[in-house]
């Protein structure tokens, strides 16, 4: 089976080997950078939490890493690796468009397990025959196995027990889950409509990038851009590829304005997710 029908039947799909041990290595120079501003100062970033409290603090992530003043040119190399454009151009088109990234590490003091669901808050959509209208992809810099999915289930309706977990936030185990590992240097695809979670403990070392794209004029999803990718010389400090998925995200978001409900939803939507703390196991 193919790597774009594996990718269609399951929701996700490992490939192994995508970035040789130098890239690796600069990446994770690069992360460790970007830990060490953001647990210095959590609160100025979009963190994801594990423990949030007026003095105490236990994080395992942070959302848009392309912001200046978390950015390491390594983020925006990895869109130079032709073997990764190659899949992503397969599976959604030759032009493409930006939709986000972001660092995932292991907690410090809290494990966690995340709850079932599928992304952008959109846990009743699916295609009957997997076709995606974006692609997520981790690159893990070590082992990583925190990634937990249902296979196929982005081909179908949540069954009423899947449901039952979903709305009530339920991150315990379903009986037909499956755990993938990855190794450095891999690259994990994913259709984030895939029901899934995560987990991850204390006792791991977790260091795993997070991105995600869309085809150019996908109808679906969109408006991640921010101002600064229209600032005089922001552009200038990416690499060559993420410039044109950049332009190419801001000029489908200002072709494409949101109506005051959807503007309303989406800021609702961003708030929870922001809100979240990962559950504690």
């Amino acid at each position: 089976m193919s790597l774009k029908s594996r990718f269609l039947n399951d929701g996700y799909a490992v490939v192994t080997g995508i970035f040789p041990s130098d890239e690796v290595n600069q990446l994770k120079i690069a992360m460790e950078k970007l830990i060490t501003k953001v647990k210095q100062e959590p609160l100025r970033y979009t963190t994801r939490y594990t423990l949030k409290q007026e003095s105490d603090y236990d994080t395992w992530g942070v959302n848009n890493i392309f912001k200046l003043d978390l950015y390491e040119p390594a983020f925006g190399d990895v869109f130079g690796n032709e073997r990764l454009m190659d899949i992503l151009h397969e599976i959604l088109g030759e032009e493409l468009r930006f939709w986000g990234a972001h660092a995932l590490w292991s907690p410090e003091k809290i494990n966690y397990r995340l709850r079932w669901h599928r992304d952008y808050g959109d846990n009743e959509l699916y295609h009957p025959e997997g076709i995606p209208n974006h692609v997520q992809f981790n690159i893990p810099l070590y082992p990583d196995s925190c990634f937990i999915a249902i296979p196929g289930s982005h081909r179908r309706a949540l069954s009423d027990q899947e449901r039952w977990k979903v709305n009530n936030n339920e991150a315990n185990p379903l009986p037909s889950e499956v755990q993938i590992t990855c190794q450095p240097g891999d690259v994990l695809f994913m259709n984030a409509h895939t029901l899934h979670r995560g987990a991850c403990t204390s006792q791991d070392y977790r260091r795993t990038l997070h991105y995600s794209v869309q085809g150019k004029e996908e109808a679906y999803g969109g408006h991640t851009s921010y101002p600064e990718m229209k600032e005089k010389g922001y552009l200038d400090q990416m690499h060559p590829t993420v410039q044109q998925l950049m332009i190419n995200s801001v000029l489908w978001d200002e072709s494409h304005p949101l109506s005051s409900v959807e503007l309303l939803r989406k800021v609702r939507s961003r708030n929870e997710r922001q809100n979240y703390i990962a559950g504690q196991v």
